[in-house]
């Protein structure tokens, strides 16, 4: 997988407890808290060919109306197009924050960009690549499924869609699940061949009936949203079941998310926090997160707040900031010590750094409660704009009495809108689940 890691020069020495006690925070200071929730920028395939890890450094300034008005790069990653990319991606970025602070018109503010390729198998050597072609030319399904997945995912040769669903027909006509699930991936997305539901599912119903977990999975997947009036939530089930049977810690996790949602008593409740700890047991992040949750809110499990601070730190760093915003939460209410250097506002901002979207919510209740409403807003907005239904309703409440001078928000009703909607979808949920 590939990713960009963003690091915030001027910012890397202050804490986020430190950042909120401080009276009146700096523009440059804040100025993480707007890129935790921009959008990446995209790597440039020229560049990601290489896989080298670079840095690009460069400096913006903050107009009036919370968007860059001048961008800069002062030290290159000695390419062009990540350099180009970094200054995009900072141009296309709203400022609500650095906003808040009074500042805008601001100086120039700096951070970086380091671009980290993620991480690749080591390649095999020229004989081994070699003979794996030859067995894919000679008819071994083996070699002709891996040889599709080297076109399809672009490694030792170069990426081809087309070369790889060829390659992984050759492989399923013959009878490999593996290939089978591959090539009905490319069809359900379009890759290489014409976009076709339906062959997908013919393809991972081949591999389910061979037992193969994801073909199960998929074919799963297929029966619940993708095949029209042929639809069949039963048959779905079946499926999933099969899938999670087999020990597919994602199944376990769907089919325990879906138990749990559709539970009418504690003993089904039970049952489904059951298949949450298969996939737990398997170090799944989701698994672990969403077990937590379980035992946390008493769902399924004795209600232990020791036991779901232990699992939500066992997924840290693996599930986009939900396991760090949960155990901030159970830190900032005293249900649970903090270990080590934990607290509250600590993995909150570890959360939006992923982009967690109630991170944003939660750290702009400190600022607030702190008495930065200025910055709580921002940090709503932020969290409005990932999708926090809690930090659309606050931006709401806070606009008319704190935020009225916000020269970002042009339209005032449509964030109201927003909050209806959400106090509606919430009014029309069931009782809390995970």
């Amino acid at each position: 997988m590939q990713f960009t890691r963003l690091v915030f020069l001027a910012a890397a020495a202050i804490h986020a407890s430190q950042a909120i006690a401080a009276a009146g925070p700096s523009a440059q200071a804040v100025l993480r808290f707007d890129l935790y929730a921009c959008e990446r920028p995209a790597w440039p395939k020229a560049a990601l060919a290489e896989r080298t890890s670079r840095t690009s450094t460069l400096e913006v300034r903050i107009g009036e109306s919370g968007l860059v008005i001048d961008g800069r790069i002062t030290a290159s990653s000695g390419r062009p197009d990540l350099d180009a990319a970094a200054l995009a991606a900072m141009r296309n970025c709203p400022f609500p924050a650095v906003l808040a602070t009074g500042e805008a018109p601001t100086g120039w503010l700096r951070t970086q960009y380091r671009w980290v390729p993620g991480s690749a198998a080591v390649p095999p050597d020229g004989p081994t690549l070699a003979s794996i072609r030859a067995g894919a030319d000679a008819g071994d399904p083996a070699a002709q499924n891996l040889l599709g997945s080297w076109y399809q995912h672009g490694a030792h040769v170069k990426a081809d869609p087309a070369q790889a669903a060829i390659w992984y027909e050759r492989a399923a006509l013959s009878g490999n699940a593996y290939a089978q699930n591959n090539l009905g991936v490319l069809y359900f997305r379009g890759a290489g061949v014409p976009r076709d539901a339906r062959q997908a599912a013919y393809w991972y119903e081949k591999a389910a009936e061979q037992g193969h977990g994801w073909g199960q999975a998929n074919l799963a997947w297929a029966y619940e949203h993708t095949l029209g009036n042929d639809i069949n939530p039963v048959t779905a089930l079946y499926w999933l079941t099969k899938a999670a049977d087999g020990g597919l810690a994602d199944a376990q996790v769907r089919l325990g998310t879906r138990a749990m949602h559709d539970a009418g008593d504690d003993t089904e409740r039970a049952g489904a926090a059951a298949w949450l700890a298969r996939a737990a047991a398997q170090d799944d992040p989701s698994g672990l997160y969403l077990l937590g949750r379980s035992v946390e809110l008493g769902l399924g499990n004795q209600q232990d707040d020791a036991q779901a601070a232990a699992l939500y730190r066992r997924a840290l760093g693996r599930t986009e900031g939900r396991a760090e915003t949960a155990l901030g939460m159970l830190i900032e209410a005293g249900r649970t010590p903090a270990l080590g250097h934990e607290d509250a506002a600590r993995l909150y901002e570890q959360g939006m750094s992923a982009r967690h979207a109630a991170a944003f919510y939660r750290y702009g209740l400190l600022l607030e409660q702190r008495g930065d409403i200025a910055l709580a807003g921002a940090l709503y907005k932020l969290g409005g704009w990932r999708g926090s239904c809690d930090a659309i309703r606050k931006y709401v409440e806070l606009r008319p009495v704190a935020l009225a001078n916000d020269p970002i928000d042009s339209h005032p009703p449509h964030w109201v809108e927003r909050g209806r909607q959400c106090t509606a979808k919430a009014a029309a949920d069931l009782p809390p689940q995970l």
